[in-house]
């Protein structure tokens, strides 16, 4: 049951502050600890929509700290050219790199086991080209961000997907350890985070005294600077970016015999991870596309079922598998310039950063760092 406002409620100023973060994902708690490393004094707060400690896409994404499989990175290559694909791969890889540096030796799982691009039979000729092409993109790995021969010949994992590619240095984490890692240094800062409060779009906020007044219905916001941040939410800012809900399954424990890892198919439409004993499962959105151009962070029926079919007929074939839990996430893509990411200033201090592309937990952190400083200077 949602409570209608008071009219106490909604005619009082809340708080104010210097710098109002919308959005408490990745994004937006990296966003407040960059702006506190530029001043101790200023007052920053981060608001969210959602319940304390969830976001839409932070905490409900498959977990992978990955840079770009094989066919991902070809097909950057081939739209785009190589310099920007690889801009793309180096900017994921430096994110991956800012969270080890932000949080060395704190426990969010995270395990650099590598990973592996696998293919069905019918899939030869991409995995063909994918090898063809593996000299090109170790030579721009070494030259972009100095690692070393990132993709060989891999042992496929099934007979339904036989033929694979290794990715070197690719890791999986729990997205939630690391959340709570980042909110717990953002509070550390002095920074607020604040729950349960909806920001009305900017066309309904007003410019007084230099300070921007935000309508809420729990009170007005008052604040000088305003990053939005809310990443699928931004959809409704612009109108190149649409959300892309992502939908996941988690097995019961069993014997399913996959080397500890990531795993990415079906040009990463397809992509699955092994816990311990179970296996995590995402993907489907391209059998479902206008399906699941939702801002509902709700599971379905549908695309359990067609995960729950891949998981039985390709990874673990012949095998009984139980699952434990089906959950959704939102995240957000642009309509016509592929993988851009969104920074955009729309008013005087007032910048939006988002639109991760499904690279949120590789991107947020030099995403953020170069928002804030293009919004603070």
């Amino acid at each position: 049951m949602t409570m209608q406002s008071s009219y106490w409620e909604t005619h009082r100023e809340l708080f104010t502050t210097d710098l109002l973060v919308v959005g408490s994902g990745f994004t937006g708690l990296c966003a407040g600890r960059f702006a506190r490393d530029t001043s101790q004094s200023m007052r920053i707060a981060v608001v969210d929509q959602q319940r304390y400690g969830q976001s839409l896409a932070s905490t409900r994404n498959a977990g992978f700290a990955c840079f770009g499989s094989p066919t991902e990175i070809l097909y950057d290559i081939n739209h785009e050219g190589a310099e920007q694909a690889f801009s793309r791969v180096q900017r994921r890889y430096e994110g991956i790199q800012m969270w080890l540096d932000m949080f060395p030796g704190q426990d969010f799982e995270y395990s650099a086991d590598g990973g592996l691009e696998v293919f069905q039979e019918d899939e030869r000729h991409i995995y063909e080209n994918a090898l063809d092409h593996l000299s090109l993109l170790n030579q721009e790995f070494r030259r972009h961000i100095n690692r070393q021969e990132v993709f060989s010949e891999g042992k496929g994992i099934s007979q339904a997907l036989p033929l694979a590619i290794n990715i070197a240095g690719e890791a999986g984490l729990h997205p939630g350890k690391l959340h709570s890692c980042l909110m717990e240094s953002v509070r550390n800062e002095g920074i607020q985070i604040i729950s349960g409060i909806s920001i009305p779009p900017p066309s309904e906020w007003i410019k007084e005294k230099g300070l921007w007044h935000i309508p809420t219905a729990s009170g007005l916001i008052l604040a000088e600077y305003v990053l939005l941040s809310n990443n699928a939410g931004l959809s409704e800012l612009d109108d190149d970016t649409v959300p892309g809900r992502g939908q996941v399954i988690l097995t019961e424990p069993f014997n399913h015999g996959l080397p500890s890892g990531t795993y990415h198919a079906r040009e990463g439409y397809m992509y699955f991870r092994t816990l311990g004993k179970r296996i995590l499962l995402g993907g489907g959105r391209d059998a479902f596309r206008e399906q699941e151009e939702s801002l509902i962070p709700l599971g379905t029926e549908d695309v359990k079922q067609y995960l729950q079919n891949y998981l039985t007929t390709h990874i673990c074939p012949g095998q009984v598998v139980s699952l434990d839990q089906h959950w959704a996430g939102v995240m957000a893509f642009s309509k016509r310039h592929g993988k851009s990411l969104l920074v955009k200033n729309i008013d005087e201090k007032v910048l939006t950063v988002g639109r991760m592309g499904g690279m949120g937990v590789a991107i947020a952190p030099k995403a953020a760092q170069d928002a804030i400083h293009q919004l603070l200077s």
